[in-house]
């Protein structure tokens, strides 16, 4: 059986750092091949280059036994491949049917619409994935799972025959992602090739047929999913044991630095949590999506303000109204989402590494630039990130 995708030999690099080096990946009809690899690995790079968003340095893309060699993401469309990515990317103002039609309607700028037809079209498509979604409700009042089901749906209208998915459970509760296998066991009965990019493991043993293992940019292994198991494919995936990535250390715990008393928020719906958290040690906070450790988390921070309970630092009460409240006292906050509440992404390496810190480095009002740069390449270089330079 010939691929519907076939990637020979890619290549890749942004300003000095090699983010692909020669990868090659094939996808088949009716095939979900997983796609898996750490943060950094390459993953979404290759997927912007299949999509059209990148132009590789060198390889080859075919689709369907045909090369492409100017791809871009109206080419891609064109060709049947499509996307849907961990946010969806979807107009929040306008309706289910409009967002749609956008995967689908061709016609020039200056046409009539036939709105009855376009929303037949739009229940049609989401009939076939079985959501019972309105035509004309507008996104912005659809839940995360409902915007994932639109963004299928579209991808269907236009043909799609390469279908890439992107952390597609990672906002969903258990029953959504039980819904979603079954849209993707009838789309891969269909012969729609699916590429799926998860760090759960679990979803790809229960779908993927095959899986591709990326690391530093460079495809390590393709192999049939039933027959590497775990242990092996982390292996792979990180390049030794896992035994030996993160050893179990015995760390004599200390006095208790952190605790909370029947802690609560009535805005984010934080109730009564009582924990306590000593020196040396870590704390994991479980629940299914919904259950709080986010809100949790920014009440803690200060991000949304406890109305209720008590936190104690060192055995003191601490009130913590702002998050500069709570990086004073010494707690720091790595989002969910890094990209839009982590970073500034136009600024540099080198002045997003200190944001949080910029009153300890001002001298009589003006910034320490030495100090700063010191602080940068000090944790640029310790936590390993990729960076061709801090500026």
């Amino acid at each position: 059986m010939n691929p519907l995708l076939s990637v020979s030999g890619v290549a890749k690099a942004f300003a000095g750092v090699q983010a692909l080096r020669g990868v090659s990946f094939d996808l088949h009809p009716g095939e979900v091949h997983a796609l898996v690899g750490e943060n950094g690995a390459g993953k979404s790079t290759l997927i912007k280059v299949i999509t059209g968003a990148h132009r590789p340095d060198a390889g080859t893309i075919e689709v369907d036994g045909r090369r492409i060699n100017h791809n871009s993401p109206l080419v891609s469309r064109s060709l049947g491949i499509a996307a849907i990515y961990q946010q969806p990317a979807l107009f929040p103002d306008l309706t289910v049917a409009e967002n749609m039609a956008m995967g689908f309607e061709s016609g020039g700028r200056w046409r009539l619409i036939d709105w009855r037809s376009r929303r037949a079209r739009a229940r049609e498509l989401l009939d076939r994935i079985g959501a019972r979604i309105d035509p004309d409700a507008p996104v912005s009042a659809l839940t995360m799972p409902e915007q994932q089901m639109v963004e299928i749906a579209k991808s269907l209208g236009g043909q799609a025959k390469v279908l890439i998915m992107d952390e597609p459970t990672a906002s969903l509760p258990e029953h959504e992602v039980a819904n979603l296998f079954r849209v993707v066991r009838d789309l891969k009965s269909q012969g729609v090739g699916i590429i799926y990019i998860s760090h759960r493991l679990d979803e790809l043993y229960a779908l993927a047929d095959r899986v591709t293992v990326l690391r530093d940019g460079q495809t390590v292994a393709t192999r049939p999913m039933k027959e590497v198991e775990r242990p092996e494919l982390i292996r792979l995936m990180v390049g030794r044991e896992i035994s030996a990535i993160f050893p179990k250390r015995d760390v004599e715990q200390g006095a208790v630095v952190l605790e909370t008393r029947a802690l609560g928020c009535r805005a984010s719906g934080v109730r009564g949590v009582s924990l306590t958290i000593r020196a040396g040690e870590i704390l994991g906070l479980a629940g299914l999506v919904g259950a709080g450790r986010t809100e949790l988390a920014r009440v803690l921070f200060g991000l949304t303000p406890a109305t209720d309970g008590e936190i104690l630092l060192r055995g003191q009460a601490a009130a913590i109204r702002t998050p500069a409240d709570a990086v004073e006292l010494g707690i720091a906050y790595v989002p969910e989402d890094r990209r839009r509440h982590g970073v500034i992404l136009e600024l540099p390496v080198v002045e997003n590494a200190t944001l949080a810190i910029l009153r300890r480095i001002t001298k009589g009002g003006f910034l320490d630039f030495d100090r700063e740069r010191e602080i940068a390449e000090t944790y640029v270089e310790k936590l390993g990130v990729k960076t061709p330079s801090i500026d």
